[in-house]
């Protein structure tokens, strides 16, 4: 198959698997980590076939963001209400709060976005471990060491209300805007990658809340947004719909060499 024939069959699977993920994970009452699968695992393993030279790149810097970011603020979000999974497949839940399902989640998030950036919008040359990956590691281990700390000493430091709020700005905001004031040649890429995961994050939401995957029981979130039944926070919707993918993308290019 000639590439332009691979384009198009790029633009169909992309458009009907989430269909597909959707479809099977209400026909099947899928739980949180099947559907996580069917939504993010399988466009990821098409486009890690479409561009397996960037797989390993990919891999590691999904590896090191995810995992680390997703203790922490799962951690915290959690204790304050900010979202809960009620039923994990796992026997127990990390640090006695987390979810396993929501550090594969994470993973396969970001995973599935950068692989998806990287084929059919990144052209430059990475290296897998370069100078500015390894300034990511070393802050990354630091703030995992403050968190454990905190968590050791006294679990109420780590209380935070309006925490998805908090988060949400210091974690996904702020360091979007910084990013993309300095690289506003990168703003129409980001924009596309984030458009194609705003819809994906909608049938995803969507389908978990049918399904009881997730619920939202605290009362810290600056307002309420209702789609066909189902009740979200506004934050859900500006974090997690509008904006994860270009923070992402932003944490991901500040720390690699090249620039586009």
């Amino acid at each position: 198959m000639n590439e332009k024939n691979l384009k198009k069959l790029d633009i169909f699977l992309l458009i009907f698997l989430p269909v597909f993920a959707t479809a099977v994970s209400l026909l099947i009452k899928a739980n949180f980590l099947i559907s996580t699968l069917l939504f993010f695992g399988l466009p990821s393993l098409w486009l890690s076939y479409r561009t397996p030279h960037r797989i390993s790149k990919t891999l590691l810097f999904s590896a090191i963001f995810s995992i680390p970011a997703g203790i922490i603020i799962d951690y915290i979000a959690t204790l304050d209400g900010s979202w809960y999974v009620p039923t994990t497949i796992f026997p127990f839940r990390l640090l006695g709060v987390i979810p396993i399902e929501d550090l594969i989640w994470g993973f396969f998030l970001t995973y599935t976005i950068v692989i998806f950036y990287e084929h059919f919008l990144d052209k430059g040359k990475h290296e897998l471990i370069d100078k500015k990956m390894k300034y990511f590691i070393l802050p990354t281990i630091l703030v995992l060491i403050i968190f454990f700390l905190l968590y050791f000493i006294n679990q109420d430091l780590l209380r935070i209300k309006y925490a998805y709020l908090i988060l949400g700005v210091v974690l996904i905001l702020l360091p979007s805007i910084t990013f993309l004031s300095f690289f506003p040649k990168l703003i129409s890429k980001y924009t596309k990658t984030a458009c194609y995961f705003f819809i994906l994050a909608f049938m995803f939401e969507l389908t978990g809340l049918q399904l009881n995957q997730w619920t939202f029981p605290g009362q810290n979130f600056i307002g309420w947004i209702e789609i066909l039944g189902h009740r979200f926070p506004f934050e859900e919707f500006f974090f997690w719909f509008v904006m994860v993918a270009i923070a992402i993308l932003s944490y991901f290019e500040f720390f690699d060499d090249t620039r586009n």
